[in-house]
């Protein structure tokens, strides 16, 4: 079955699994931040994860007077709180977001971490990286008037290193210089101008990787001239594409990040950049899986064992089967899906199946045995147990012996493997044996003769082979004959043409028996009748 498998047909169903393994990683990514309005219930005590989620939901919306609430500023500083919330919030998406886990971490109690070693009113949220040592992001309960409750904001130490946070960040010269619609969010948390930026710049990695491929193409195809192997040639034009897709894989994950403006962004087409990378290695390694087969049926070795040639497409569609799995398990680890349960789930499938398929499995190694050690091949003579005729078919899971009456025997090549075979065809010489029988009115003067005669005949037949002796003896007294013994071996491999061979040797066997007054003995049996004397007269 998985011979009859078209190879561009696994190589679509694996390349839209993979597909939709990428969007559904896509769409199972978390947002950081809650959604608008999802502020918590008014009536509960504000916290400090609850004042971030609400900090972030508002710079996402763009609600920056809004934002600005959960910002600890002096009456003097209230002319710079929308730019101190903007830069605030790259920040925090920038530096913070990009641990997926960090929201997590932070308190949710309304006292915050009261452990954290710090004063009982604040609580430490994150770190900023910065040299000598990472700069800490805090939070402080304050009391609101105007709400009469209290209220988590970012502390006034907090927001004085903002501005020096900011000024650190790579798309700096971006966020000043861009529309402000464009820096609005969207879906998935990429701003509009990352939407516009994705395919454009996806194009362009894929110009840049085509003029690289052609150019390191022409630079190998001269070099692969020179050698006298195929396989070179056979790669350049195979792994043409999977290598442009590479490129362009390469090139799309160096140039986003310089152009990519939320951390949410960054991390999605980090994921995806990888992914890809791992597809298009994949993509090579499926190439050089056809190159390698397709140098395997092409060489002597393959020619001299044609019955290997049923084991090809097996292998060919297991080494398949074999990278797209490992491809499609990577993949959904690079997208966070636990692969563990699956890899288990697969050991434990593969197991039940092997279980249940155990003979025919038993009978597929069986046939890749006979295909390795070649104790036959098709169009060969042989003896399997009481079996004697033609191979004709040698296939995975059986083989096909046309006896000498015609009839088609099947045997199953797990039990193949068990019997004994012998290949009459791979006899180099081949013997003559017969028992001559001479009738007994023949002398021992002219057996003598008769001996001396065979043994000259046969020594000067040119097809005589001289690699054993050649053996002509009186090895008995018979019932009816008198009984001599030819064993010769010629230097004949073809059965038909030894039939001849004998059928000339045996003639002029009888004609020099002729020659010497000596007959052919066939069977007889002499009766002696005795007589009893007659009884006397009375």
């Amino acid at each position: 079955m998985l011979g009859g498998l078209d190879s561009s047909l696994v190589r679509r169903w694996s390349l839209l699994l993979v597909l939709a393994l990428l969007l559904g990683g896509l769409l199972a990514l978390p947002a950081t931040s809650r959604a608008d309005g999802e502020n918590g219930d008014p009536g509960e005590a504000d916290t400090p994860r609850r004042a971030i989620e609400r900090f972030l939901a508002q710079i996402a919306a763009g609600r920056y007077s809004e934002a600005v609430d959960d910002l600890e500023l002096y009456s003097h500083e209230q002319g710079d709180r929308l730019r101190l919330a903007k830069m605030l919030g790259a920040v925090i998406d920038r530096r913070l977001s990009a641990d997926p886990e960090w929201l997590s971490r932070v308190s949710d109690a309304p006292m915050g971490d009261i452990k954290d070693g710090i004063a009982v009113d604040q609580d430490e949220v994150g770190r900023i990286p910065a040299t000598p040592i990472a700069e800490p992001v805090r939070m402080r309960r304050v009391y609101a008037r105007e709400r009469g409750e209290y209220r988590w904001q970012f502390s006034h130490k907090t927001m004085q290193r903002v501005p020096s946070w900011y000024q650190r960040l790579d798309d700096v010269w971006l966020r000043e210089h861009l529309p402000e619609r464009l820096l609005r969010k969207g879906p998935k948390g990429f701003v509009l101008w990352e939407w516009l930026a994705l395919p454009v710049i996806l194009a362009a990695s894929g110009l840049m990787a085509w003029l690289l491929t052609l150019l390191l193409e022409l630079g190998l195809r001269p070099l692969a001239r020179r050698t006298a192997a195929r396989w070179d040639d056979l790669l350049l034009n195979r792994l043409r594409r999977p290598v442009r897709i590479l490129l362009s894989v390469v090139f799309w994950g160096l140039a986003m990040p310089h152009l990519l403006i939320t951390g949410q962004a960054e991390r999605i087409v980090a994921n995806f950049a990888r992914v890809g990378f791992l597809l298009g290695l994949f993509f090579c390694v499926w190439r050089c899986v056809d190159v390698a087969v397709q140098i395997v049926r092409e060489s002597e070795w393959l020619k001299s064992h044609p019955s290997a040639m049923g084991v090809i497409p097996l292998g060919y569609r297991l080494a398949e089967i074999a990278v797209a799995t490992i491809a499609v398990v990577t993949t959904l680890q690079e997208l966070g899906y636990p692969v563990t349960s699956l890899v288990a789930g697969l050991g434990i499938g593969g197991l039940a199946v092997a279980l249940a398929a155990q003979k025919t499995v038993e009978h597929v190694f069986g046939g890749v045995m006979l295909s390795v050690d070649q104790p036959m091949r098709v169009g060969d003579l042989v003896r399997v147990d009481e079996v004697v005729g033609y191979v004709e078919h040698i296939g995975l899971r059986s083989t096909a012996i046309r006896t000498l009456d015609r009839s088609l025997v099947t045997i199953p090549n797990g039990k193949l493997a068990e019997l004994k075979i012998e290949c009459l065809q791979a006899r180099d010489h081949m013997r003559l044996h017969s028992q001559l029988g001479i009738s007994y009115d023949a002398t021992a003067s002219q057996l003598d003769k008769l001996r001396d005669a065979l043994q000259s005949f046969l020594r000067s037949h040119p097809k005589l082979w001289a690699g054993m002796p050649l053996r002509v003896h009186f090895v008995g007294f018979g019932e009816s004959s008198l009984n001599l013994e030819i064993m010769a071996w010629w230097n004949e491999s073809d059965w038909d043409r030894f039939l001849e061979l004998r059928h000339d040797v045996l003639l002029q066997v009888m004609r020099i028996v002729e020659q010497h007054g000596a007959k052919i003995a066939f069977p007889t049996r002499t009766v002696h009748l005795l007589q009893s004397p007659a009884p006397p007269l009375r």
